[in-house]
């Protein structure tokens, strides 16, 4: 459960910062990280492969938080610019 939680918080700081690419990596660390947890405290191969699959699926539902994180920080940042913007424009005059 740990490293579900564990493995869910890296996935959302990857979205956040990399793109898709980054999961290749990322998947086979976790796959190994996952086997030979489940290795090291004597699992049975069943309990081992569900898992590295819900570590897995954690990571790549962690990745798509990221991204949700990032598209609604991008958003309101620009949503931001854009009032600045709006604002100074009506600050200036026109020359004559």
């Amino acid at each position: 459960m740990l490293l579900a939680i564990f493995v869910l918080l890296v996935g959302i700081a990857l979205g956040q910062r990399f793109n898709v690419l980054v999961l290749v990596p990322a998947v086979l660390t976790t796959l190994g990280v996952a086997v030979g947890l489940g290795i090291a405290f004597s699992q049975a191969p069943g309990t081992i492969i569900l898992f590295t699959l819900a570590a897995i699926a954690c990571l790549q539902i962690g990745y798509l938080l990221g991204l949700g994180i990032r598209q609604l920080i991008e958003a309101r940042a620009s949503r931001l610019r854009s009032a600045s913007f709006a604002e100074s424009s009506h600050a200036r005059h026109p020359a004559h």
